[in-house]
């Protein structure tokens, strides 16, 4: 992931979701210096405000649609340091706010990096884009470009730690593995490196262009995203930071109680001792032959456990099945621990889940406290068997209150029912599949 990469992506989504509804807040990775944003930019210029047009909010009948058309402001040009040719120049951006929109002041002077997209420049708040009073660190590098030799610079770090969190502005870095390699390829040139012991490289002197790069690392370990795409203009440069974990992986195959293969089970890696429907460390599907594989598994102690999934569709054919647990368990105390070390690769696990719990049929009838039917009352259907954390599912009666919920034995689930119409209260059942067919009555109480 690259830094620059990523507020460009972000500038780019305004453009995206100006003409759609907004989103609710602005959130902006960290900047990085001024050269990456050179480097990555269409446009790089010091200008005046001179005039705006599209700032004037149309008529919105629906509160929640939100008038989100960009702004364009023309700029008099004081200063070109890249993409601008002629002495005046328009440049889009949002409102401000959820669209990530930069609020320039007619008659105010400023620094813009600005991106281009579908045939227009736009800026954001990601972007370095700011008064000129305050560009002074920006100014410096700029006023550099005339002298600096030709060429762009990619450099960068490769780190322990998931990328799923902040963009990180300090690099904490490991000893790594001399496996270790990172491709640079662009139009015209590859080069093949290496990072140092600490993870860090740099590449001075590359052409002008788009590169593709690619981090290359030992089957022990794995990252979420091994390839980038930069596209830089010349005398700038990009940060590149990747995050890689350890790469165990366990594999396996689900059967049933007749050897033969379930397809479309859930599975999931489980800590031995923890609640294996609310928290899952992986989680996976079988394959039509009934086999399943989770990658970056960390180091530590699992349980595999099948059907346990807290989010179960209501008519997801796998629910037939009891939760179970590896070696082909349905206490989760019996269960078989097995242990995964730094990337260590573990195969061949076989669970044998019991068999079929028999199909059961749930009906039932939404009436008013008078014993009337509600007409097309709207069920809500929750699976509580295992956990308190699974989804709602909706089911609509007839004219005449009658629904019906296919389902297993074994099954818990909490029923309730609305009519659409305000002032009402509902009762809430909960019901135990028990049998091959039951009924339920549900009622309604209108409280005005």
């Amino acid at each position: 992931m690259t830094i620059r990469s990523v507020v460009l992506s972000l500038s780019i989504l305004i453009v995206l979701l100006l003409a759609s509804r907004a989103v609710t807040a602005c959130t902006c990775a960290p900047g990085g210096s001024p050269c990456e944003s050179y480097g990555s930019a269409s446009a790089v210029f010091v200008g005046t405000v001179t005039s705006v047009r599209g700032s004037e909010r149309r008529p919105v009948k629906d509160p929640k649609d939100v008038d989100w058309v960009p702004v364009a402001y023309k700029f008099s040009v004081d200063q070109s340091y890249l993409g601008v040719s002629g002495t005046e120049i328009e440049v889009f951006t949002g409102r401000g706010g959820g669209d990530c929109g930069f609020d320039f002041q007619q008659g105010q002077r400023y620094l813009v990096y600005a991106h281009r997209y579908n045939d227009k420049l736009i800026t954001s708040i990601c972007t370095r884009t700011k008064p000129f009073s305050q560009a002074t660190e920006d100014l410096a590098f700029l006023g550099t470009l005339s002298s600096a030799p030709p060429g762009v610079t990619i450099y960068g770090a490769v780190m322990r730690g998931p990328d799923d969190g902040p963009i990180r502005t300090e690099i904490k870095t490991e000893p790594l593995s001399p496996d270790i390699q990172i491709v640079i390829e662009g139009e015209t040139e590859k080069k093949e490196i290496r990072p140092d012991t600490d993870g860090r490289f740099r590449v001075n002197g590359l052409r002008p262009g788009k590169y593709k790069l690619a981090l290359r690392l030992p089957d022990t370990l794995t990252t979420a995203r091994n390839e980038v795409e930069l596209s830089l203009v010349d005398r700038g440069c990009a940060g590149v930071a990747w995050y890689f974990v350890d790469n165990g992986r366990v594999s396996g195959r689900v059967i049933n109680a007749d050897g033969e293969p379930v397809a479309r089970i859930a599975v999931s890696l489980v800590n031995p001792g923890t609640n294996a429907t609310e928290y899952s460390v992986k989680f996976d599907r079988t394959n039509d032959e009934g086999y399943f594989s989770f990658s970056a598994v960390p180091p530590g102690n699992y349980n595999i456990a099948v059907n346990r999934n807290g989010f179960p569709e209501l008519n997801d054919p796998t629910l037939a099945y009891p939760p179970s647990f590896y070696p082909g368990v349905v206490d989760q105390r019996h269960a078989q621990t097995i242990t995964v070390g730094a990337g260590e690769k573990l195969s061949d696990f076989e669970v044998r889940i019991p068999s079929k719990r028999p199909a059961a049929v749930l009906t039932g009838s939404v009436v008013w406290a008078d014993g009337s039917p509600v007409e097309n009352a709207q069920v809500s259907v929750k699976d509580t068997t295992y956990t308190h954390n699974s989804m709602n599912y909706g089911v609509t009666a007839d004219g005449q209150g009658q629904f019906k919920i296919d389902g297993y034995v074994g099954q818990k689930l909490r029923i309730e029912a609305r009519s659409n119409r305000p002032m009402e209260r509902s009762e809430v059942l909960t019901v135990g599949l028990e049998r091959s067919t039951q009924t339920v009555r549900i009622v309604i109480t209108r409280l005005r």
